[in-house]
């Protein structure tokens, strides 16, 4: 199995799950950590899912970087692994990830879950308010009644302001919405606080 066979696979999956639930996107691909990661698969609705993939072909060595980075922003996370990686994955990643082994079944991926995810317990409010554009974080500011943004404020700068001051539920609601917002063509003010 190959990351496209998988990538594939569970994109149809998660489709099939949640693919009725208007509040539901899932995102390849997805940017964190200002363009410096990427999560694979992001399922967003109520939460923020990030899915890692590694199949047997892959190697772990970034493994342990992007576990780092997926806990900044994910609620929940799950290493999608090839049977070949699943001893030293579980070593790797943190309780609160989940691990989906994959394996090839008549030419098709087959998923089985060797343990579920669990909510995270250390979100980075900054890493959070860092999801969203600049246009984004000033519609947010000016939603919260903190007055007109101030326009010469760098997008790094309207985050920070925002991990600051916005509790962190609301934060990552907003983000979560304004990520949906994205995929739908909507427009991020329609977000709701």
């Amino acid at each position: 199995m190959h990351d496209p066979e998988i990538r594939n696979a569970l994109r149809t999956d998660l489709h099939r799950r949640y693919g009725a639930d208007p509040d539901t996107v899932v995102i390849d691909e997805l940017s964190i950590r200002r363009g410096g990661t990427r999560i694979d698969l992001a399922l967003v609705n109520g939460v923020l899912h990030g899915f890692e993939l590694k199949s047997d072909h892959d190697s772990l060595c970034r493994l342990a970087e992007q576990v780092q980075a997926y806990g900044g922003v994910c609620n929940c996370a799950t290493l999608v692994v090839g049977e070949r990686h699943v001893k030293n994955a579980v070593d790797l990643v943190p309780d609160w990830w989940g691990i989906r082994v994959v394996r090839s079944g008549g030419g098709q991926p087959i998923f089985r879950d060797l343990k579920l995810p669990q909510t995270n317990p250390s979100l980075d409010p900054t890493a959070v308010a860092q999801l969203l554009r600049r246009s984004e974080a000033n519609v947010f500011i000016a939603d919260l009644g903190w007055g007109e943004p101030d326009r010469t404020a760098s997008r790094r700068q309207l985050c920070d302001l925002l991990a600051s001051k916005t509790e962190l539920p609301l934060l990552c609601d907003r983000v979560r919405c304004c990520i949906r917002a994205r995929q739908s063509d909507a427009t991020p003010s329609s977000c709701g606080d």
